[in-house]
Order: structure tokens, then sequence, then C-alpha cells
């Protein structure tokens, strides 16, 4: 493929929870301790700080601000952002080893003005300190990350300007996965699905008519190289999305790995042209028109 720009991937674990935030690119702001651009402190809980308690910095004999209890999730606000806009909103699913503040990796090179960012946390521990979690596929433990996403989304419509017409799940690998997963279980609460080299889920059809008449708009993305991308799987993860009628879209990619610029790129023109363009916006009565015979001009 000819690209203007050649793709970055991210083949290296890194903590992204101590990731820090750059104001030139996009606000970061996260629910656990930390501190947002400019040294203001933040809190997620939507009455602000009255519920954090003090902690005192030995060194300095200061008082910190930390928030208290800490929120499996992440926000990430668009540069220049304005709250008479309703922005349209990416919900990520980080793949194994990694955890919600991946949105803040993610979110620049999707796009810095088009959507606000949230980053949710895997359901299930993958280490013992508690920076790394994974995606259980347990119905149980789909429930939960389906409770974990709504609450996000109604922090979120609390905090920010959201088109909740236009909220988008995206994950990478069996974060793909589990994005697709809560999809299928609540269908017209979601504008689409982005899935990065992760499987369709498999006996997650309960609400088939319903499934059926929404048409669900899905964006595929494989790397070549992607061991689950052969034939046997494709077909399988065809006839599911054939059998609700879903809306498909599947690229493929010669990268090694489906995490790279170009992806993201083409993740943020999909959603672009297929969610914010076919979006249930609709003229006021007083404004509409209507098509009349060429006869009748």
């Amino acid at each position: 493929m000819n690209r203007i720009n050649q793709s970055i991937s991210w083949n290296k674990k890194t903590d992204s929870a101590n990731a820090s935030s750059d104001p030139q690119s996009g606000f970061s702001l996260n629910s656990e301790a930390g501190k947002p651009p400019f040294g203001k402190a933040y809190s997620s809980s939507s009455s602000g700080l009255g519920n954090d308690h003090v902690a005192t910095d030995s060194s300095t004999e200061n008082f910190c601000l930390w928030a208290s209890p800490p929120q499996p999730r992440s926000f990430f606000l668009p540069l220049h952002y304005t709250p008479s806009y309703r922005y349209p909103v990416i919900i990520w699913f980080h793949h194994s080893g990694f955890n919600e503040h991946q949105i803040d990796q993610i979110m620049p090179h999707l796009s810095l003005r088009n959507y606000i960012g949230i980053g949710v946390r895997g359901n299930q521990a993958a280490d013992s300190a508690g920076h790394c979690f994974d995606w259980h596929d347990s119905p149980a433990a789909t429930d939960v990350t389906h409770g974990a996403v709504c609450e996000a989304i109604e922090e979120a419509t609390s905090r920010f300007s959201v088109d909740l017409q236009r909220i988008v799940l995206a994950g990478y690998q069996n974060g793909g996965t589990m994005a697709q997963r809560v999809a299928l279980r609540s269908p017209k609460q979601f504008a689409g699905v982005i899935s990065m080299g992760g499987l369709m889920p498999r006996g997650e059809l309960g609400l088939f008519d319903e499934l059926r008449q929404r048409k669900l708009p899905l964006l595929w993305q494989w790397s070549a190289n992607n061991p689950l991308y052969n034939e046997e799987n494709l077909r399988a993860d065809c006839q599911l999305a054939m059998s609700i009628s879903a809306d498909v879209e599947i690229r493929q990619y010669a990268n090694d790995d489906e995490m790279n610029t170009v992806t993201l790129k083409d993740a943020n023109d999909w959603v672009m042209r297929k969610i914010i363009a076919n979006s249930c916006i609709t003229d006021s009565e007083q404004w509409a028109t209507k098509a009349i015979e060429y006869s009748d001009n």
C-alpha cells in the first residue's frame, strides 16, 4: 500500500498509567490519582472535590487532594473543547496486559479534535500490583463490563457535552472482542463497533430479532500476519455477521500488527463516513424541504 505517512506500531508494553499528558495533544482526564495539564486537581466524582479525602505529602509537608475512591475509567478531551458542541464518543477497550490509560496513547493518533475518548478498565486483574488487566468472557463478567460502560457514559454526559447517538465502541485484540460482545447485548445503545484484531464473540446473539433490525455497523481491521486471521475464523465471523444483518466492513493490512497509525487513521475515517454522516439528525419542520417535479419549478 502506498501511504503518505509510514505506519508506527506499538509492540512494547509501557506503563501507561504513569504516562504524562501533553497539553498540545488534548486533555487526558484520568479518573484515578493523577493530575491533568496545568497542575489542577481533577476528580472523577460528578460532585467535584467535595468527596475527596486529604492526604499528607511527608516530603513537602503539604496537603494533596486524591480522588476517593478511584474509578476504573479515564477521559480524553479534544483540543479546543467546546461545551456548545455535542461530541461523538469513542469508548476504548484495551488489550490484555494494559489498562484504561491506553486511551491516552490511542486518541492522539485517532483524532485530537473529533471525539471525547473514554478508556475503560478490563474486568479481570492480570497482575498482583493491580496495574494490568484482562477481559474475562463469562456472562457475569460481560454484565459487569456493560455496567461499567453505562456508568462511564453517564459520567461523561453529566460532565461534558456528549452526543448519545454517536457512541462508538472500539478495542484492540481481546478488547475488540469485548467491545463487540457489549454492543451485541445492547445494539440500540451504540452507533458502531471497531475491532482491531479481535474475533467476533460466539454465542452472544440473544437479541436476534433486535440485532437483525438494527443492522449494527462493524469495522474489522486485521493484520495479514495475525494467526487468528485465517479462512476458518473469517468464515465463522462473516456467517455470524450475516445472520444478524450487520453492516460489516473488513480491512486487511500488511503490517505485523493491527495497532499502528494507519489503522487508527482508517478507523477515524470510517467513523466520520459511517457514523457521523449517517447520524439521526433531521431538519426541523420550519426548514424542511421536499422534492418537487421539474415542471413545478
